[in-house]
């Protein structure tokens, strides 16, 4: 803060903000009983902050925190306590600040002081003046210009501008009369207030905002603030904040930069409104920051954002006022702020890498830019960067090295450019077929891919004894030209194994990288014939054995629930192997076939379960003879053989339970 800094009502109302947002206090009248709610969008708060601003003196800006209230910088805050169109003191929603003074703009026009650059008087009867450049930037064209505020124009009175030595402006410590150095250029463009100049303007276009077009050549313009550390060494660029966008600024910390105070923070409070800086309305953002007349058009940031020029006032408060730049610099026809874009970066491959014939280059660069490629023979073309940062383009059509350069550009802004190169080789051919860890019955009688047209493509191969080990060695198993459609295949005759299998393709004197594929050769799944998967059996249908047809010479594995039963080798065609007595139960047998170290099985799933008894059913025999036979006299036999075979079973019964006690003394 600067000289007398008065804390007028600020920090309370500021409280009650908080505690309103937080849901802890409900927001009040200021005065009476009655309550209305200002509007803070749209067309009703434009005319209601355009009224208040012209019936009232003492209001010097209106404008919104981010916590839904509308906020009123005033001189004399009991001014409010009539209604003054719909923002009114009386509504719940309305912050009032008071300031000391009525704003004023920042510019030294006594020419005291110093200044960031000098406004020449084209009339000397007029006053000449000392402001600070906001930004460096482009016109429509792209011929480099200057961005600062429309009120160092002196409505048309000002014109040609010079450099400043930054140790003789107050912000480089020394408070005399600034020495001018370079000539900068003329005011292209100036607007202060409406269009025309006009004093009372509540709409986007009341702006403060001017364009120098810098003529100079032996100007370097970069796209940075400087903080003003560095003013002792008369380099304002060795210590810089990057200008990497432009936006609109939001409620929270900022920063600013100007030939008097030099580069100070603060905090945005107020945004979208308007502020009467020097009696004419500016559309922008203010908030409590240190500044001072000369520091007018001087840079105001949020981050490496650009978001506003210096505009006005009340220093002894410390209330500022900063003027939209998105705003004014779309009444500038065409004027863009200067951005500090990143390098773009190669990914794959990285600098000095290969990439195959008909391969991509790829990198990285700031979203919503666009690459430039400068290859060292050929011509410049540009390349689109993705919403996530990604650039890629084919590699040349020629063997041998690519050197290039890359540069990112939005706009008339440019990165610095980088340097590459990559190797451009021949791409390892493809292998289409067979394809990785495929597995191809009983036999395989060609290879193929594709490659680059009319190369020589050789390939090799070998066996080993299981998947996972790579072949002692791998031999010569044909050549093929790759032909007008890309492609290539030779024919072989490779039986069961586990195969590695690779490829290279040469043209024009150079061989390609190796291209590989496992796989494997073997016999089909073995059947199971006579058990029916999901089945279940009972009684005589339970399976004793199992047999089914497999590859001649093949080894087959037979298990049950996981252990071995039986092992045997297909002859004819066909296999068999006992299984034994097979208790109630579920199980899964497994027959895998075994021919040339390579495995292939099928597996069942069955259950034995107990046999269906029978429902008893009881038959009545015929009354007497029921008509039968005659009658001898003797009755009814059945009874009496019966009874005999029930003798004779309990003796037997008795013979077998005797012996049994015998055989276990």
């Amino acid at each position: 803060m600067t000289r007398n800094m008065k804390r007028l009502g600020w920090a309370a109302a500021s409280a009650t903000v908080a505690l309103t947002a937080s849901g802890l206090l409900a927001p009040a009248a200021f005065a009476g009983d009655d309550q209305t709610v200002a509007p803070t969008s749209g067309a009703a708060f434009d005319a209601s902050a355009k009224q208040l601003l012209s019936a009232n003196d003492d209001v010097q800006a209106v404008g919104k925190d981010g916590n839904g209230n509308v906020v009123v910088v005033t001189t004399d805050a009991s001014a409010l306590d009539g209604e003054s169109g719909a923002i009114s003191k009386r509504s719940a929603n309305v912050v009032v600040k008071e300031v000391a003074a009525e704003l004023t703009s920042f510019a030294d026009s006594d020419v005291v002081g110093g200044a960031g650059y000098y406004a020449e008087a084209i009339n000397p009867a007029d006053l000449s003046g000392f402001c600070s450049i906001g930004f460096t930037g482009f016109d429509k064209a792209g011929n480099p210009a200057v961005i600062s505020a429309g009120h160092c124009e002196g409505d048309g009175a000002r014109k040609v501008t010079q450099l400043t030595l930054p140790t003789s402006d107050d912000a480089g410590g020394a408070g005399t009369k600034p020495t001018l150095t370079y000539d900068l250029g003329s005011f292209a463009f100036a607007q202060w207030g409406g269009p025309g100049n006009t004093t009372e303007d509540t709409t986007t276009s009341a702006v403060d905002i001017s364009v120098i077009d810098v003529a100079n050549p032996a100007l370097d313009l970069l796209p940075v603030v400087t903080d003003w550390t560095t003013a002792s060494s008369e380099d304002l660029s060795l210590s810089t904040r990057p200008v990497k966008a432009v936006g609109k600024a939001q409620i929270g910390a900022f920063s600013k930069s100007g030939r008097t105070t030099g580069f100070t923070d603060g905090e945005v409070s107020i945004v979208d409104g308007w502020a009467r800086v020097g009696g004419r309305s500016v559309y922008g953002f203010g908030g409590q920051l240190k500044a001072g007349p000369g520091d007018s058009g001087g840079a105001v940031i949020q981050g490496s954002t650009a978001v506003g020029v210096v505009s006005g006032g009340d220093e002894a408060s410390g209330f500022f006022w900063a003027a939209d730049l998105q705003a004014g610099l779309a009444l500038t026809n065409g004027y863009s702020v200067a951005l500090d874009i990143d390098e773009p970066a190669l990914t794959a491959p990285t600098s000095g890498g290969t990439v195959g014939l008909g391969g991509t280059i790829s990198g990285t660069a700031p979203v919503n830019t666009t690459v430039e490629v400068d290859p060292a023979t050929g011509e410049t073309f540009t390349i689109p960067v993705d919403g996530a940062g990604n650039w890629s383009f084919a590699a040349p059509d020629e063997l041998g090295p690519y050197k290039f350069s890359l540069t990112a550009f939005s706009g008339y802004s440019r990165s610095a450019a980088v340097a590459a190169s990559v190797d451009v080789r021949i791409a390892a051919p493809m292998i289409t077929s067979p394809s990785e860890d495929a597995f191809v019955i009983n036999e395989l009688t060609s290879i193929s891919g594709t490659g680059l047209v009319g190369a020589t493509v050789t390939v090799t191969g070998g066996t080993s004894e299981s998947a996972t080990e790579r072949p002692t060695a791998l031999e010569l198993l044909g050549t093929a030209v790759v032909d007008a459609a890309g492609n290539w295949s030779i024919p072989v005759d490779l039986s069961y194994g586990n195969y590695l299998v690779s490829a290279v393709q040469a043209r024009d004197s150079q061989t390609s990288a190796t291209s590989e594929v496992k796989f494997i050769v073997g016999p089909p799944e073995p059947t199971i014939d006579g058990i029916q998967d999901g089945a279940n059996y009972s009684g005589a249908a339970v399976p004793t054995s199992i047999s089914g047809t497999g590859v001649d010479g093949a080894e087959i594995l037979v298990t049950l629930n996981g252990a071995e039963v039986g092992r045997t080798t297909v002859r004819n065609g066909v296999w068999s192997v006992q299984l034994g007595v097979l208790a109630e139960g579920s199980y899964e047998i497994a027959a895998t076939q075994t021919i040339g170290g390579v495995a292939n099985g099928v597996a069942v799933n069955f259950a034995v379960v107990p046999a269906a008894v029978p429902s008893p059913s009881a038959t009545p025999g015929p009354a007497g003879n029921g008509g039968g036979l005659a009658n001898t006299g003797m009755g009814d036999v059945a009874p009496l053989a019966w009874g005999a075979l029930v003798l004779l079973l309990g003796g037997i019964g008795a013979l077998g339970f005797r012996s049994l006690r015998r055989a276990s003394r």
